[in-house]
């Protein structure tokens, strides 16, 4: 038989990590879906109306990364779109598709609208790949492509470049929030 003050020493540590633990849970399934507006409001100057979601991310894998964000102005909906080719220097010119397949095997396909070059930092999010290469551009989405990618999975991406493509596939909660970032901009 243990003598009580270990077993009050037992409980106390038992509480304490399991406390922890939950909170943990808490904390983690609060930043599942934690994409929100970062901007929204009426532009003094101009009275232009927009919204802009964080940046998240799309795909990240060995090949590359990309993380997506919609902004809307005026009621024109865009996909604004950073991406890293591990330290490749890449161009994407002005009307290069960016395809998006959905789960109905229905492909979206929307078009960059300038040209855009990498450059140091473009298409990092946050603190990792700030000293890569990366591109930053968008792409008009029309008010029915909103519509599709709202009501079907997006299962894959395939992004056109001056070197080719690059595709892969939509994991985990990414689909999901996509379809969040589609519903913030309404």
């Amino acid at each position: 038989m243990k003598p009580r003050f270990l077993l009050s020493v037992q409980n106390q540590i038992f509480s304490r990590l399991f406390f922890l633990s939950i909170s943990l849970v808490i904390i983690f399934n609060s930043n599942l879906f934690s994409q929100s507006l970062e901007v929204d409001e009426v532009d003094e100057f101009t009275k232009n109306r927009v919204k802009k979601t964080t940046y998240e991310t799309l795909h990240a894998s060995m090949k590359f990364s990309a993380f997506f964000r919609i902004s809307n102005i005026n009621d024109r909906e865009f996909f604004d779109l950073k991406m890293m080719i591990g330290a490749q220097v890449f161009s994407i010119d002005k009307d290069q598709e960016l395809m998006l397949k959905l789960d109905n095997e229905e492909i979206i396909t929307i078009k960059n609208l300038e040209y855009a070059i990498t450059c140091t930092g473009c298409g990092a999010k946050g603190f990792g790949g700030s000293t890569g290469q990366g591109i930053k551009t968008s792409y008009f989405l029309s008010r029915e492509q909103h519509e599709k990618l709202k009501a079907n999975k997006v299962i894959k991406i395939r992004i056109y470049t001056s070197d080719g493509y690059v595709e892969g596939e939509i994991k985990g909660k990414n689909y999901l929030v996509l379809k969040n970032a589609l519903s913030l901009v309404e």
